[in-house]
């Protein structure tokens, strides 16, 4: 090609025009060229007709600038593609929802590539059906089924689950491609394979306003009909305005409790307060509910718990009861007291027991100790009251298997109590006020303590020189309260003591395990109900009125467990039922991090993910096929080359046109 203006060259610049001159006086004015002017004009032409050739062969070759780093081809690509179907997708913005813009994003992304791809299509969800290779025509109708899903996931476990795709797809070029709005999220960086190319296609929405109920807690963990509730809830502003007159209802079974209303400065949460009453024993079914548009998924918190109609609390006494410690809990009826013979325990219904009272017991035997030592690790609660005729050897044994201080030695000498923890739950709400000189017990013979014990301790009522005489102590997820005062009347006047019946019902009520109120979709999985005997014939149903699933049980010492995978997706309260009896209630909600909607700028995707800018496509610019072929095969160069085709054969004629030869020959 190259040889083509060459050969036209030199035959157009060999050839000789004859001039006939009438009088020759005309060659004094002629202006002789130079043969060097000449020949640079001719070369000069030559160049340029040569330079048009040669780029006008490169354009048709399509040459490109390919990435150094990329060092491996591969004549065929698997590509993994994520797309965002959290709630925070149902944003909008001049092309509608980003969930449409995400799908028309998808079908642009497969354009790019050949026929002989092959693809994976995955979202929220991350069902099975999703981890398989599929051709473009299987994607565009997978694509068509994606919907809004109560489920956020966090990036890393995204990246994880293509990297796991893709490493079993070998001597093939695999990308990944992440489609998203690229919520903010607790994380620095993330841990990705260099071998797989990752592109992220973030996609903006409008700036929307938007309030959330994140969570609620009650101030106590236990529950009695028709007793007062303190409620805390959370609410947070999202937005950068101030929300005024934010009105908050509280519905309990269907009937509206307490209301409230709040103002919340901008990106900032408010905690408050409601008080009410008027609850029957038996689980309740709870929502605390604003309003706030456009973003309403979080505009509602639901939560169950259970009010019992009585607490089982029992005894174990040696041979004769402690009297006092029955007439105590017999002067209310929410207490369930039962009695029983150290000879007579049923070890297999201790698990069921909210408290259990070691009343006079004058030792403790192995099979005991392992029963409630097991009790304690499982989250029950214990009270012992040394007798006068302990067997201390026996006592030290038990305690320090269950890891507490144990009694030394019986001292004869008067005490009287000098400090109480008025601070600790079993003596708040005990007094009006905090008295100046609390009446506090005394005794003429204690326990002295080994006192080794120190993070798990808390001391509630300590003597002269801090001297303990009544302890709690946590074990495992239980607790044990330990009077180194013996009960006997001979011994102190702690039985007789004002302070004793209150902190016999409050080691009760604290001893019940503080219930979970909700659950959260995609991240819990299973729930836990209290232990029941169910048949084994019989299977426990978890149902609302949409939906009914059979749980797979998980049973344990203290608990049952009820795992239910990704079969319950929405958000509401359901039922755990045996046959027809309720068995328990629970509440799921939606994921409240996709209430913050604030997003990942591109700077920040570049540093958290690890990629290149050129590797996170604009979807408002050029087509993403034109963006995935300069990311993939490098810069373009074709468009060049026909430019400078077109620049050398202008140049070409201009120098013949105006570069002209004035020397004339004669003939």
């Amino acid at each position: 090609m190259i040889a083509i203006p060459v050969i036209i060259h030199l035959f157009n610049f060999r050839k000789f025009k004859k001039v006939y001159f009438t009088n020759v006086k005309f060659l004094k004015d002629a202006q002789l060229q130079t043969s060097s002017t000449q020949k640079l004009k001719e070369r000069l032409i030559l160049l340029s007709r040569i330079l048009a050739i040669i780029f006008l062969v490169l354009a048709f070759s399509q040459p490109y600038f390919k990435d150094k780093t990329d060092k491996k081809t591969f004549k065929n690509a698997v590509i993994s593609i994520y797309l965002d179907n959290s709630y925070s997708m149902e944003a909008v913005n001049k092309n509608g929802s980003l969930l449409d813009e995400a799908k028309r994003n998808v079908k642009e992304l497969v354009d790019a590539y050949s026929l002989n791809d092959k693809f994976q299509l995955f979202t929220n969800d991350f069902s099975g059906k999703q981890q398989r290779l599929i051709t473009k025509e299987e994607l565009l109708d997978e694509l068509n089924d994606i919907k809004i899903l109560p489920i956020g996931r966090d990036y890393q476990s995204i990246i994880n689950r293509q990297q796991n795709f893709l490493f079993n797809e070998q001597k093939v070029k695999r990308e990944a491609y992440l489609i998203s709005d690229f919520q903010k999220q607790n994380q620095e960086s993330l841990k990705k394979d260099t071998s797989i190319s990752f592109h992220l296609i973030p996609l903006i929405a409008n700036d929307l306003p938007n309030i959330s109920v994140d969570s609620v807690y009650f101030l106590s963990p236990f529950h009695q009909p028709n007793q007062k509730e303190n409620l805390v809830y959370k609410v947070t502003n999202h937005s950068d305005k101030t929300a005024e007159n934010i009105p908050v209802k509280l519905n309990i079974n269907g009937s509206q409790k307490a209301i409230a209303s709040l103002n919340i400065k901008p990106n900032c949460s408010q905690t408050d307060t409601l008080i009410f009453s008027g609850l029957t024993g038996g689980w309740q079914k709870a929502s605390i509910t604003i309003k706030d548009y456009p973003i309403v998924f979080d505009d509602v918190l639901n939560f169950t718990f259970e009010v019992k109609n009585q607490i089982p609390v029992l005894g174990i006494f040696e041979n004769n009861a402690q009297q006092n410690i029955k007439i105590a809990y017999q002067t209310d009826a929410f207490f369930k007291f039962t009695e029983v013979d150290l000879s007579q325990i049923n070890y297999s219904g201790l698990s069921n027991q909210q408290l259990i009272i070691l009343e006079n017991l004058k030792s403790i035997s192995s099979g005991l100790t392992q029963q409630l030592k097991q009790y304690l690790d499982n989250g029950g609660s214990l009270s012992v009251f040394i007798p006068l005729e302990a067997d201390l050897n026996s006592y030290e044994s038990f305690f320090k298997i269950i890891g507490i201080d144990y009694p030394t030695s019986l001292v004869a000498q008067n005490i009287k109590a000098k400090k109480i923890d008025l601070t600790h739950p079993i003596f708040t709400d005990i007094f009006e006020q905090t008295p100046k000189n609390i009446d506090l017990p005394v005794a003429n013979k204690y326990f002295n303590s080994s006192n080794l014990t120190k993070t798990t301790k808390e001391v509630l009522i300590a003597g002269e020189g801090n001297e303990a005489l009544f302890d709690v102590f946590k074990i495992g997820s239980g607790k044990a309260y330990v009077s180194f005062i013996p009960i006997e009347k001979e011994a102190s006047n702690l039985s007789q003591h004002a302070l004793f019946l209150p902190m016999l019902f409050k080691m009760a009520l604290l001893a019940a395990k503080e219930q979970k109120l909700f659950y959260t979709i995609g991240k819990d999985q299973e729930v836990e109900i209290p232990n029941f005997n169910i048949p084994e014939n019989q299977n426990i149903i978890i149902k609302n009125k949409e939906i009914e699933v059979i749980p797979e049980l998980i049973k344990k010492p203290s608990e049952t467990m009820l795992y239910f995978a990704d079969q319950l997706n929405k958000q509401g309260i359901y039922e755990v039922l045996l046959k027809d009896s309720l068995l328990a209630s629970f509440a799921l909600n939606e994921d409240r991090r996709e209430s913050e909607l604030k997003f990942y700028n591109r700077d920040e995707l570049s540093k958290i993910f690890g990629v290149s800018d050129k590797n996170i496509l604009k979807t408002n610019a050029q087509t993403l096929a034109k963006q995935i072929e300069t990311s993939n095969f490098g810069v373009s160069l074709w468009k060049l080359c026909i430019i400078l085709t077109i620049l050398f054969l202008l140049m070409e004629i201009l120098l013949i046109r105006f570069f002209k030869n004035k020397n004339l020959s004669a003939a």
